[in-house]
């Protein structure tokens, strides 16, 4: 039954809910949340600031699939300083390369986030490493599914002339290659497991960056020797893959 007592109550209950919801709403709205970039055409951007770290690599090259676990503690500190944003452009030598470029591509747009494209790598990397497998997109499917990987299918090759774009702009004939971008300064770019590592780990001479969090320390070797040379190189393809994509 409604009696001016149990009115009473709600409009206390009201006054005491009301500045807390607009606390909430205002707190949410002010908070600055790590930007990802990925716009019709584009690939994404994870991170915030003037300097740009490009990653090109292919999943079915063996330098590559060795640095990958030595790169991300590095990207991870470079991520947190919050002035870099970092790109990873998959850069195709192999003939596979393209079905699992369009896999990260379709995990990026289903989550739009930094640690959700690693873990899309790190499955795509481990999947890459096995032999004698003819991969096709339902096996790449049931891999996501399976490591709960999230993926949008969508027209991937709108992304194509980007990925073209910054290879040639950089002169990528091999992988891996990093790039190092800012402002006033001319671009950096290191070539082979060994130089990414040491470059990505001189943040005060590539990137400016504050002397106020250590970078985790990474050996240079890859199975057991300088890796400087081990590349991949060739001519760089296209990710116009031949399976049927979405309208």
């Amino acid at each position: 039954m409604l009696t001016r007592s149990s009115l009473k109550k709600d409009y206390l209950f009201l006054a005491f809910l009301l500045p807390v919801v607009f606390c909430y709403v205002f707190i949410s709205f002010i908070s600055p949340a790590p930007a990802v970039v990925m716009g019709k055409g584009s690939i994404p951007s994870y991170g915030n600031g003037p300097h740009e770290v490009l990653i090109f690599s292919d999943y079915f090259c063996p330098p590559c699939q060795a640095l990958e676990p030595k790169l991300e503690p590095v990207l991870d500190a470079l991520y947190e300083q919050g002035n870099v944003k970092i790109r990873f452009v998959d850069t195709p030598m192999h003939k596979e390369t393209p079905l699992f470029a369009k896999f990260y591509l379709y995990a990026a747009k289903a989550a739009p986030d930094y640690r959700a494209a690693l873990r899309a790598r790190q499955v795509l990397f481990a999947l890459a490493g096995r032999e004698n497998v003819f991969w096709m997109d339902e096996k790449i499917e049931e891999a996501f599914r399976k490591e709960k990987v999230a993926f949008t299918p969508f027209d991937f090759r709108t992304a194509q002339p980007e990925i073209n774009r910054l290879i040639r702009k950089h002169r990528v004939d091999a992988t891996p290659t990093c790039v190092i971008v800012s402002p006033g300064a001319k671009a950096r770019k290191y070539t082979g497991a060994g130089e990414i590592l040491k470059g990505l780990q001189t943040p005060q001479s590539t990137m400016g960056m504050k002397k106020q969090r250590a970078f985790p320390h990474v050996g240079y070797g890859l199975h057991g020797g300088p890796d400087a040379r081990h590349l991949i190189t060739g001519r760089v393809g296209s990710l116009d893959h031949s399976s049927k994509e979405p309208s």
